[in-house]
């Protein structure tokens, strides 16, 4: 809009100099200098369009990027807990959302052999039904960030993979249901 305003006036301008003769008139005066600011608006618009579109484009990317650390770290628990590809098929779809008859669909399959999956993988998993399973999911993506950097506002800056939920000490064992549960047991108390 501001460009079609920036045209109609150095239009206006060439005519009123050229053909009407006002070249210097407080009415050419006027509108050059509406021009002028319209011209200058223009501009600090279009630098500030260039500037949002590549402050987006960088947390487009930052997004995929950790979108991809997410999927990393929720893949790697379920490897931990020797989930087949069909209870990994079923997990993220659980951890997405769907209910059983929409994954059973998805999937091709009966209901029944979805929802036995899904108890197959609460089982491996520790826990008792979705809402749990989802929950241990994010326990352990959230498990390295310590208590002190939730109190600060800096968790997942730095956080070590090895520090646990209850303050940051190093966790004894390689077993991460052993871990989780260690945390589980440190951060109820």
């Amino acid at each position: 809009m501001l460009a079609l305003a920036m045209v109609f006036f150095a239009y206006d301008l060439v005519v009123d100099a050229l053909f009407e003769g006002e070249f210097g008139s407080p009415h050419f005066v006027i509108e050059t200098f509406v021009f002028a600011a319209v011209s200058w608006i223009l501009v600090v618009n279009l630098r500030d369009l260039v500037g949002l579109r590549a402050r987006l484009e960088q947390e487009q990317n930052r997004n995929r990027m950790l979108a991809g650390e997410l999927a990393a770290g929720i893949e790697e628990q379920m490897d931990a807990w020797r989930l087949t590809r069909s209870e990994k098929e079923v997990a993220w779809l659980i951890i997405k959302g769907f209910r059983f008859a929409e994954i059973a669909d998805l999937r091709g399959v009966k209901e029944n052999t979805t929802r036995l999956q899904a108890s197959a993988l609460y089982a491996k998993a520790g826990v008792s039904g979705r809402a749990e399973f989802v929950a241990e999911i994010v326990h352990q993506l959230l498990m390295p960030i310590t208590e002190d950097e939730l109190r600060e506002g800096t968790a997942g800056i730095g956080a070590s993979a090895t520090e646990s939920a209850s303050g940051g000490a190093a966790l004894a064992t390689d077993d991460p249901q052993e871990d989780a549960s260690t945390v589980r047991r440190a951060t109820r108390h």
